[in-house]
């Protein structure tokens, strides 16, 4: 059964809690959800204890300090399906529970933003102004797909934020929970909301506090951003700012489109977050990182998680198998190259794309990539091929190179065919 907790961070808000809780629990019942209600209480000396408990909802002492401590006390602590996150000062109405609660099946993470078409906010001017800057600046750079990365009026689905290894304790935890998330491949999705002028209080934000928790989180997120960690690291680099990385993936997408030719079933083993899958979607794709496969899910489109050693399909199961930037990744074995040729008909095409280490081309490009983006795949080759090497497994099982191309000199791509009489 889907259950919903509804987390109100708070710190000495009880007179705000009056007003918000009967809203809160008229809105649930509503909606007939088995849900519960969760004050995370950050130290309060009014009576915010009090009035939540007498108001039905649960309390737990939050561990950390800030808003940080007590998200992460929240994903720690509460085990329901769904996590709803507002504020307890008013400014998040609690009638939008419904519609966050509505777009739980097309996102892990759905956000009530203010910045989307139809939002608003009712903020001071100064405070739209630097909302509006902080928002598009770790858009733009940290190259997020969000309008809204501040708002914590949000549904999580919690197996998908509960293993996220979050640092910040500050608001910064907000944009580090869409960053982290976003690299595990997860989906995120907006919804119009207005945020309305706080009832009761103060705000708890200090200007200058923020800013250095909001620099420190968007160094390590673009840090994070632009390493391998991230699901969607090979399609943002086929539109990337790197013109050499840009023309590297796009050289590779339009070799291997090319020897697919009209081929339409084809498997491609080690797809990772490729842009071939979207110019090829007669495409399977495998890939044994289960966050790959989420960034690249579309309605329609087959993925399996799978390990190339150990491919889940029958025999000549397929016109044509891709292999490209795998082998290097992982020890030299016949068993893998045994498997991919396992899966091609006879008659059928193997493509293999890997750097040629015999040439003096690679070595250079690895050197100068690895000091350009030391967070890349530079370090991850504990293969090194040659094109006499991949001769000689495809000698062995009687696959013919039918032509071969090289990007720059350093990475090989070749397309091998299958004899006809092939056992």
């Amino acid at each position: 059964m889907q259950t919903v907790a509804v987390v109100i961070p708070c710190l000495n808000e009880a007179d705000n809690l009056k007003l918000l809780l009967p809203q809160i629990w008229t809105v649930l019942r509503e909606m007939a959800l088995p849900a519960e209600v969760y004050v995370i209480d950050g130290g309060s000396t009014d009576d915010t204890t009090a009035v939540a408990q007498q108001q039905g909802a649960h309390v737990i002492r939050q561990r950390g300090t800030g808003y940080g401590g007590a998200i992460k006390t929240a994903f720690e602590d509460i085990t329901s399906t769904y996590i709803i996150t507002l504020d307890a000062d008013l400014s998040h109405h609690p009638a939008i529970l419904k519609y966050l609660y509505e777009m739980r099946e097309r996102a892990e993470i759905v956000i009530a933003s203010r910045y989307v078409k139809q939002g608003y906010g009712a903020m001071p001017w100064s405070r739209k102004i630097l909302s509006g800057i902080l928002n598009r600046v770790f858009r733009r750079i940290l190259d997020i797909p969000v309008h809204d990365l501040s708002s914590g009026f949000r549904l999580y689905r919690r197996k998908a934020v509960a293993a996220l290894n979050l640092e910040f304790n500050s608001y910064a935890v907000l944009q580090e929970i869409l960053v982290k998330a976003f690299c595990q491949g997860y989906q995120v999705k907006e919804i119009p909301f207005h945020y309305l002028p706080r009832r009761h209080g103060k705000t708890h934000a200090r200007l200058i506090r923020f800013g250095i928790d909001y620099l420190k989180v968007l160094f390590k997120m673009w840090r994070l951003r632009n390493s391998i960690a991230s699901a969607d690291y090979d399609s943002r680099a086929f539109n990337g700012f790197i013109p050499l990385q840009r023309y590297w993936q796009r050289r590779r997408y339009h070799i291997i489109l090319d020897y697919l030719g009209d081929a339409l079933r084809v498997l491609d083993a080690g797809c990772g977050s490729t842009q071939i899958l979207d110019g090829a979607p007669q495409i399977v794709g495998m890939d044994i990182l289960i966050r790959k496969l989420r960034f690249m899910r579309r309605p329609g489109r087959k993925l399996v998680q799978a390990s190339t050693f150990n491919l889940p399909f029958k025999d000549h199961a397929f016109q044509t198998v891709i292999s490209s930037e795998v082998i290097e990744h992982v020890a030299e074995s016949e068993a893998l190259f045994d498997e991919l040729a396992r899966c091609v008909e006879p008659g059928g095409v193997l493509i293999l794309g890997t750097p040629d280490y015999s040439r003096w081309q690679w070595p250079l490009i690895e050197w100068f990539y690895g000091h350009l983006k030391p967070s890349g795949y530079a370090e991850e080759h504990i293969t090194h091929y040659t094109f006499d090497r991949l001769k000689q497994h495809l000698d062995r099982l009687g696959f013919v190179i039918e032509d071969n191309t090289y990007i720059l000199g350093g990475e090989l791509i070749i397309k091998a065919r299958k004899p006809l009489d092939a056992s």
